[in-house]
């Protein structure tokens, strides 16, 4: 898949989905986790870049940020294709 020649992979729009899923309904300090419901209707063309509110563009590049650096610190978890997803949202975000 590609948006605004941003290359995403297979693998990285599953894990954008199960994410999704995973994260539906959830909260951090009574702010509704988004991102990862903003990134697949983005990628799955559900909604065009253009009509998001930019406020929520910004918040979904803030969550992404701060999932990538909360996992990355999990010894554990493999966090290598979270932030490849990380920074090419950063990417389309700057565009």
């Amino acid at each position: 898949m590609q948006l605004k020649g941003i290359i995403f992979s297979t693998e990285e729009l599953e894990e954008i989905e199960l994410l999704k899923e995973l994260c539906e309904n959830m909260t951090v300090d009574g702010v509704e986790i988004v991102c990862f419901k903003v990134l697949s209707d983005l990628l799955n063309i559900r909604i065009r870049f253009e009509d998001f509110p930019k406020e929520v563009l910004q918040i979904t590049q803030l969550q992404m940020n701060d999932y990538v650096h909360f996992w990355s610190d999990v010894d554990w978890f493999d966090s290598r294709l979270v932030e490849s997803v990380a920074m090419k949202i950063g990417r389309l975000l700057e565009s």
